[in-house]
C-alpha cells in the first residue's frame, strides 16, 4: 500500500514539473538578423536645378566641343524667368508663346538687347524648354535632336540665361542669342520696335496704357467651352495667359457683355482661376447616347462562377515557416528538459530503493 502512495505521489510531482515548465514552441533560427531602426529611412530626393547649374551644363558642353562658353547677360536671364513662370502658372501650356503673339527676338529687341543676324528672320536667337528635375536632365533631354542641341552648340552664339520655375513640375528655360559687334541695335530693329506696340495695343484691345505695360501675361492659349449648368449659367474658370477678348470670342459673345454679366470695371483685369458667368438661360447639350449607360431588364437572370480562393495563415514576419532542427528545440527547452530529465532520475532512484528492501 505505501508502494502506491509513493508511485502516485511521484507522479503527481512530475505532472506538477511538467505544468510549471511547459515546452516552448520551438521557432527556427535565422543567421541574419535585420537591423534594428527607429524610423523608416527615405531614399533623398535630387535637388532642384538652379539657373546656374543649367548655364554650367551648357557651356561644358560647348567647350568639350571646342566653342568658347557664353556670358550671363541679363536680359537673357529677365526673358527666361518670365517664360519659366509663365510655363509654371499654366502648366506647360504656354509652350514658346508670348505676349501677343511676339516672337522671341521681337521680346529681346523691345527689352533692349542689341539682337544680331538678320532681323526678318527673327535675329540669331534660340529658346529650350523642358519639364525636368536637375540641370543634367534637361542638357540629355535636349540633345535628344537638332534643333534643341543647336541651341545649346550653336557657333552664332554669345551671351545665355536660363531659369528655372516649380508648378506642377520643374520648369527649366533656356535662351541664347547673338548680339552684335558693337553692342548697339541694327538699324532695321527701328521699325520692329515701333510695330510692337501698335500690336499690343491691337492685342489688349485698350488704351495705349496697356500697350506700354506690354509684359502683362496675355498669351494665346485656347478657350474650352464650358457646358451649362442646370439654372442655365454657362461659368467659366479663367486659365493663365486667357484674355478677356479670347473667351469672348470663344463662347460667341461680346467683352461689354462679360463686364455686364460679372459686374466688371470699365477696363476690366482678369486673373487665373476667377470664374466669369459667360451665358444665362442656356440650353443643356443632349446627352450622347453613346455615353449612356445601357441597364438591364428587370428580369435578366445571370449565372455566377465562383472560383475559391485558397487562404493561408501568415507568419509573424510574413515569410514561410522554416523547419526547426533539434538544436534549435533543445536550446529554447533547456530548463525544462532538464527538470524532467532530474525527475525522471529521483523516479528510477526511488524504484530501485522501495525494489530492493526486503519484506519483512
Amino acid at each position: 500500500m505505501k508502494r502506491i502512495w509513493t508511485l502516485a505521489s511521484i507522479l503527481i510531482l512530475l505532472i506538477g514539473l511538467f505544468g510549471l515548465s511547459p515546452l516552448a514552441r520551438a521557432e527556427a533560427s535565422s543567421a541574419f538578423s535585420p537591423p534594428e531602426q527607429d524610423s523608416p529611412t527615405e531614399t533623398p530626393q535630387p535637388s532642384a536645378a538652379t539657373p546656374a547649374e543649367v548655364i554650367a551644363a551648357v557651356n561644358e558642353l560647348r567647350l568639350s566641343r571646342g566653342l568658347s562658353a557664353l556670358t550671363t547677360n541679363s536680359i537673357l536671364m529677365q526673358v527666361a524667368a518670365d517664360q519659366a513662370n509663365a510655363l509654371a502658372a499654366s502648366e506647360g501650356a504656354i509652350g514658346h508663346e508670348r505676349p501677343c503673339g511676339m516672337t522671341l527676338g521681337q521680346d529681346l529687341l523691345r527689352r533692349g538687347y542689341p539682337l544680331s543676324g538678320a532681323l526678318s528672320l527673327d535675329g540669331y536667337r534660340s529658346e529650350n524648354w523642358v519639364a525636368a528635375p536637375t540641370a543634367r536632365d534637361a542638357v540629355n533631354a535636349w540633345l535628344g535632336d537638332e534643333p534643341h542641341t543647336d541651341t545649346m552648340v550653336d557657333p552664332n552664339r554669345s551671351d545665355i540665361g536660363a531659369a528655372v520655375a516649380v508648378g506642377d513640375q520643374t520648369y527649366i528655360v533656356l535662351e541664347t542669342a547673338l548680339s552684335t559687334a558693337s553692342g548697339q541695335m541694327q538699324y532695321e530693329a527701328a521699325a520692329i520696335l515701333t510695330g510692337i506696340p501698335m500690336t499690343v495695343s491691337a492685342c489688349y484691345g485698350q488704351s495705349t496704357e496697356y500697350a506700354a505695360n506690354s509684359l502683362l501675361p496675355q498669351y494665346s492659349i485656347p478657350v474650352a467651352r464650358a457646358t451649362a449648368l442646370p439654372s442655365g449659367d454657362v461659368i467659366h474658370e479663367v486659365k493663365y495667359g486667357q484674355a478677356l477678348w479670347s473667351i469672348a470670342i470663344q463662347y460667341g459673345t461680346t467683352i461689354d457683355n462679360l463686364r455686364r454679366l460679372n459686374n466688371l470695371p470699365s477696363t476690366p483685369v482678369i486673373f487665373p482661376g476667377q470664374k466669369l458667368i459667360v451665358m444665362k438661360n442656356a440650353t443643356q447639350p443632349a446627352p450622347d447616347a453613346r455615353l449612356t449607360p445601357s441597364l438591364p431588364a428587370a428580369n435578366v437572370s445571370y449565372d455566377f462562377v465562383i472560383t475559391p480562393i485558397a487562404t493561408y495563415s501568415p507568419t509573424a514576419t510574413g515569410t514561410q515557416p522554416v523547419p526547426v532542427s533539434t538544436g534549435d528545440f533543445v536550446q529554447q527547452n533547456g530548463m525544462t528538459l532538464a527538470i524532467l530529465l532530474v525527475s525522471f532520475v529521483v523516479l528510477v532512484t526511488v524504484f530501485g530503493v522501495m525494489g530492493g528492501k526486503k519484506p519483512k
